[in-house]
């Protein structure tokens, strides 16, 4: 039980395969514990892609992640300790939520884990100041409709004046044409690889007002990782490129990994290359 695992092993310790990381969990409840020990190996490709592109220096480790939607920080903590392996100044993970109880969880492993270079930030983006309301700050969704609830400000991604950013992660359930129309100013300053959820085929009217918003600032060419990112089988995690160099940069690390015939599931304990 947990306290004879306290006992005798006195610390909790999540290994990530892909970013070769191990995170310790001492400090936070089982249930928190069993909650993160499986991302380590949720969407597996996708963790494996973005750890391969920062190793070849296609994402560049010294420079900034912006993890929007972060929830239990199994993104941000584990690329932040990453970071850390590969550069001598490693640049520094925004992990926002609009969930204050996410958003103290990550606090307090980054403590326990002595993590230096990740931020939190308890906010919500869309594409101009405004009040948002929900029934629920955890998995939140937006309505921008809803007018009952928890009232919570948003703001835009550009309002934050953010420099040097390689990896803009967006995972908003639903809302990323609205963060993304907000964030232009840092999209046309940084150039950052994009990370966006959407349905395979893109014949969603979100995917398509992403595109849309995207090809206008210059992203025109996109890969989606042949991998289940959420209870839908036909979620997708897509990359976006910002010029032709980096796409190409990308094509000869990771090619063969988008390249796979057979869609990854959800979790995948064994991925072999």
């Amino acid at each position: 039980n947990k306290d004879f695992f306290r006992h005798e092993y006195g610390r909790y310790r999540i290994h990530f395969p892909e970013e070769n990381i191990y995170l310790d969990h001492a400090s936070q409840p089982l249930r928190l514990h069993e909650e993160m020990q499986p991302r380590a190996v949720t969407e597996r490709l996708f963790r494996r892609i973005i750890a391969k592109l920062f190793r070849a220096g296609v994402l560049d480790p010294s420079k900034n992640i912006i993890n929007t939607g972060s929830w239990i920080g199994d993104n941000a903590l584990s690329w932040a300790l990453m970071l850390e392996q590969l550069s001598e100044n490693p640049g520094k993970v925004i992990a926002v939520d609009p969930s204050a109880k996410y958003i103290q969880y990550m606090t307090n492993i980054a403590n326990e884990n002595s993590i230096s270079n990740m931020c939190t930030h308890l906010t919500v983006y869309s594409s101009k100041e405004r009040t948002i309301f929900t029934g629920n700050t955890e998995h939140m969704g937006v309505n921008l409709s809803n007018k009952k609830g928890i009232a919570m400000k948003a703001i835009t991604l550009s309002s934050e004046n953010l420099e040097n950013v390689t990896l803009l992660h967006i995972d908003v359930e639903g809302h990323e044409s609205e963060l993304l129309e907000g964030a232009s100013r840092l999209i046309d300053s940084s150039r950052p690889v994009i990370i966006t959820e959407g349905v395979e085929g893109s014949g969603v009217y979100n995917d398509i007002k992403v595109a849309k918003i995207l090809k206008a600032l210059g992203y025109t060419k996109s890969n989606d990782i042949p991998e289940v990112c959420g209870w839908k089988l036909n979620c997708r995690n897509r990359i976006w490129w910002p010029d032709d160099a980096t796409e190409a940069a990308a094509m000869a690390v990771v090619g063969k990994e988008l390249g796979r015939s057979v869609v990854v599931p959800w979790i995948s304990f064994e991925l072999p290359e």
